[in-house]
């Protein structure tokens, strides 16, 4: 019976991760659905999300940045600026190439996280580490290959995606150390707020419109900021206390998935045969990956 209890308890905390699935895979539909500059879109989509944070951080947490030695502080700005670098990239790219190729390859961040972490311990990668490595390089390669020859997406916004997954990467791995400091609610709040400052210095100086759009333009950034990332990415990490790094790791692999999904139904983007064949290579990369994690 109690090994029962144990198993539905287990159900029953994969529900919001589904809900966080469901809500992240909708980010490259509401992007879509805006006609606005990328960088406005980013800094709409954060500075939603850390308004209604902050106040909650306050409630909860208020004295959690009391007594931190200045690297967290440092730190955590840092993960800020790379998470306002990876909204700004990758939305970018969803203006060049097909949804199918941008949620695919931007999904390439434990790839580089592993390189990373090879590189800076300074350590021989691991046979399974190659492996994931080999096949997204080469999963990447067939879907360039393949924008070059199709009117759908193009080099561009494969890069910018690519550009997108290198800023997630390192805003995780900065936050990382953070977060053995910090509250969750805090470093999240904390994060958002300097993209959002970032991002909106940025659309200051450029000059970039931020009135004037249209009614399903500001709905679409306002699911941006409650659905995908107070509610999608919130979830995730909720999910990292209750199971491990690996576990995740191969739950998310249904973003891509559901991302590509979501293009055909609302936006009728059939993927090209390159980006399906692509795409899979590049999953089971990401695979191999976080199974070799998940039995560490």
């Amino acid at each position: 019976m109690m090994g029962e209890g144990v198993a539905r308890g287990r159900m029953l905390a994969l529900l919001p991760l589904a809900v966080g699935l469901a809500a992240v895979s909708h980010s490259a539909i509401f992007v879509r659905l805006a006609d606005a500059h990328p960088i406005v879109i980013a800094f709409g989509r954060l500075a939603i999300a850390a308004t209604i944070l902050i106040p909650v951080a306050f409630a909860l947490e208020r004295r959690s940045w009391r007594g931190q030695p200045p690297s967290v502080a440092v730190r955590g700005g840092l993960a800020g600026v790379c998470l306002a670098l990876h909204f700004s990239t990758w939305i970018a790219s969803l203006d060049h190439t097909s949804i199918a190729n941008s949620v695919v390859l931007v999904s390439l961040t434990p790839v580089w996280i592993a390189l990373a972490t090879t590189v800076l311990h300074r350590r021989m990668p691991t046979r399974p580490v190659l492996v994931s490595v080999g096949l997204a390089l080469a999963g990447s390669v067939i879907i360039g290959v393949g924008s070059g020859q199709s009117a759908q997406g193009s080099l561009l916004g494969d890069a910018l995606a690519l550009a997108g997954g290198l800023c997630m990467a390192a805003y995780l791995m900065l936050g990382q150390g953070v977060q053995r400091h910090l509250p969750f609610v805090s470093y999240v709040a904390g994060c958002y707020s300097v993209a959002a400052i970032v991002l909106g210095v940025t659309v200051a100086l450029l000059a970039l419109p931020v009135g004037g759009l249209s009614l399903q333009t500001y709905a679409a950034i306002a699911a941006l900021g409650l659905v995908c990332q107070v509610i999608g990415h919130s979830s995730f990490n909720w999910g990292l206390r209750r199971f491990s790094t690996g576990f995740i790791a191969v739950f998310l692999l249904g973003e891509p998935l559901l991302g590509a999904v979501l293009g055909v139904v609302y936006f009728a983007e059939v993927p090209a045969t390159a980006t399906v064949i692509g795409g899979l290579v590049i999953l089971a990369g990401l695979y191999t990956g976080a199974v070799a994690e998940l039995r560490r």
